[in-house]
């Protein structure tokens, strides 16, 4: 028997950063950024020619001093040419290098090139760069709508959505504007130190002595900032979370006057997410500090031994300028590595949590469903045999059910709150696998049928119904986005609710709101039934389908059920109100302490005395359930004339018998 899949990687959603950059983290995201591998090569390309332009640009001062001012270091370039068998150039390039006009010209032509190729290359990282967020976004959502149940009902809202949103907008810093510094800032370097070990070979090798500092500044601040990153990502997330659930039960807050207690968690949580963030900007100052110094350090060095080597010959001044505009060159190439790499430590700690939720098991993978069972419209045989089921560790919450309902019944289930006839549903659903036992759905194995196909034909009506923020015609076919105007109406003339659809000024059109804020309960009901009928599923479910209506929304939901008997249908119904149940189903299966105690017809269980011995039933409940009776010739074992009788009656079998209320 398959086992439960909320248990795979469940607890990856608060595990930590590991705080250690690895390569394998950013070839996860490789899979993405292959589609657009166009975009990122030519933009590397130009990204390269920009950097090699503007390396030459600090040697500009060289050859205005040297060759335009001075009119001397040309033979160091004869030398050069000679080993490069390219001495024919030198005449023609002598005679350049000493036109003010054109060395000034030629400055301007780089800089007018470097602009027109940049504007290129940011227009083409921006197409990559929404590109991926596409990419990334699209998938994760997708992959998110296919966790297990459980997640979304041990994680809120709000928590998840800062994943799907923040941490890949933080992500796509890294893939464009990340990486692009990074290969800038690096072959700056690259171009700048081989400039350098050109102008003086001594000088060159201090430059890239001093390298090691910055690496070992990175290496020591890296790993805490990511970590201290991935807590203050956390601690943000859990303050969405709070605020998304607090904005959600605004009613409740205000109608029990609990704002400053509200406010008070808030605020604990938003305290946690700000010293996390102290933390890790101090973090990030030290190492800025840091790299500072050794900025310093290594330009007074250079200042030292740069006029030694004038002083002694071996360095003319327009070495010295260029080479000092060098350094303030490289020093900035080398700080803004060393920073950028800090800086993306928080987005290292991003990087971690897109992945964690890749790696969440998916409730049924491409490959597993591939091999599952696709049946065509399923009769609505359903059979449980020896089902038993418990959360996780938990003790059982079902235990040994054997039930048939056979095609087109019309049941119901019912006993007390925790006897586990939502477990039956979530199970019917695939929501869950039982621990042991079968689930057969007309006769096929439901471990072997495909979860989608199986819910595309049960259409169930909840007792929270949720509608989308849109019209009430969108809402009523959200099952069925094809249905036609005309299919749309008969599903809501079939729910009793197409008479006050009309009445609204904009009729089908209508806005609900925020989850049919702008609606009665009985009428968002109705439009939850009218969206079920509209997807006709074989199998209908409604839980606690009178929950908040009022006698005339009862009346209706009762027709309508009645009317659903003739169309082949297999209707459950899970209630606790005796006198609906009375009216409306063929059959009744209750439930107690996870077992089935009950298996038979409304007549056999209405006509068992002890099962309303057991019933706690008020006076008003007490009339409506004999009423029931009397109107479907089901024999009442009381005087519905006697009221105070009827509950002497049942207040004597009480006091032997152990009760469960029936709310």
């Amino acid at each position: 028997m398959p086992k439960m899949r909320e248990s795979i990687s469940l607890s990856g959603l608060s595990a930590q950063s590991s705080g250690r950059f690895r390569l394998k983290d950013i070839s996860f995201f490789f899979p993405f950024v292959k589609p657009l591998w166009k975009l990122g090569v030519l933009s590397f390309i130009l990204t390269i020619i920009i950097t090699a332009l503007g390396s030459l640009l600090p040697l500009s001062s060289k050859v205005l001093i040297d060759f335009v001012v001075m009119k001397k270091g040309f033979d160091r370039l004869e030398r050069l040419l000679s080993r490069l068998n390219m001495e024919f150039l030198f005449p023609s390039l002598k005679n350049f290098l000493e036109s003010l006009n054109l060395v000034v010209f030629s400055i301007i032509v780089i800089g007018v090139l470097m602009g027109l190729i940049g504007l290129i290359q940011k227009y083409l990282m921006l197409r990559f760069q929404q590109e991926l967020t596409f990419n990334l976004q699209t998938s994760l959502f997708e992959r998110l709508l296919r966790f297990p149940i459980t997640l979304f009902r041990k994680k809120q809202t709000g928590y998840l959505m800062s994943r799907v949103t923040d941490d890949v907008n933080a992500l796509q810093y890294l893939f464009t504007e990340g990486i692009s510094q990074i290969i800038t800032k690096l072959f700056y370097l690259i171009f700048g130190i081989s400039i350098l070990v050109m102008l003086n070979l001594k000088m060159g090798l201090i430059i890239i002595s001093i390298l090691p500092f910055y690496v070992i500044i990175n290496l020591f601040f890296a790993g805490k900032i990511r970590s201290v990153s991935y807590s203050e990502k956390e601690a943000r997330a859990e303050v969405s979370e709070n605020l998304q659930e607090i904005i959600s039960g605004v009613e409740v807050i205000k109608t029990h006057v609990t704002e400053d207690r509200e406010l008070n968690r808030v605020s604990g949580k938003l305290r946690n997410a700000i010293n996390t963030r102290i933390a890790g900007t101090a973090l990030s100052l030290l190492s800025n500090y840091s790299a500072r110094a050794v900025q310093l350090l290594t330009t007074v060095m250079i200042m030292w031994f740069g006029a030694r080597e004038i002083l002694r010959g071996r360095m003319t001044v327009g070495d010295y300028v260029a080479f000092t505009s060098y350094i303030v060159y490289l020093s900035g190439s080398v700080n803004s590595l060393s920073m950028i790499h800090i800086m993306l430590q928080p987005l290292y700690a991003s990087m971690d949590r897109i992945v964690e939720l890749f790696r969440i098991v998916p409730e049924v993978s491409r490959e597993e469903r591939a091999g599952l069972k696709k049946p065509g419209r399923i009769n609505g045989d359903i059979v449980f045999e020896d089902v038993s089921f418990a959360y996780g560790n938990e003790a059982p919450v079902l235990n040994r059910i054997n039930l048939h309902i056979k095609p087109g019944e019309t049941v119901a289930l019912t006993g007390p709150s925790g006897a586990g006839k939502t477990t039956i549903v979530n199970l019917l659903l695939k929501f869950y696998l039982p621990s042991s036992g079968k689930i057969s759905i007309d006769g096929l194995d439901i471990t072997e049928l495909d979860p989608f196909r199986l819910r595309q034909q049960t259409g169930i009506v909840s007792q929270d119904v949720f509608l989308f923020n849109d019209s009430i015609k969108n809402n009523i076919r959200y099952g069925n986005p094809g249905a036609k105007e005309r299919e749309i109406e008969e599903a809501a003339r079939n729910a009793l609710i197409h008479e006050e659809i009309m009445q609204l000024t904009e009729g089908y059109d209508t806005l609900v709101g925020e989850r049919g804020v702008t609606l009665s309960s009985g009428q968002r009901q109705r439009i939850s039934i009218a969206r079920t009928f509209l997807k006709n599923p074989p199998v209908l479910i409604f839980d606690e389908p009178t929950a908040g209506m009022d006698f005339r929304g009862v009346l209706r939901l009762k027709s309508f059920i009645r009317s659903l008997k003739n169309s082949g249908r297999t209707v459950i119904l899970v209630s606790h109100d005796m006198a609906f149940i009375a009216e409306t189903v063929d059959r009744i299966l209750c439930l107690k302490n996870g077992q089935l105690i009950f298996d038979g017809t409304k007549i056999d269980f209405f006509s068992d005395v002890p099962i309303l011995q057991k019933a706690n039933l008020r006076e008003p409940e007490i009339v409506r359930l004999a009423r029931a009776l009397r109107q479907e010739n089901i024999p009442v074992p009381f005087s519905i004339t006697d009221l105070r009788g009827m509950k002497r009656f049942l207040e004597a079998r009480l006091k032997s018998e152990n009760s469960f209320k029936i709310r």
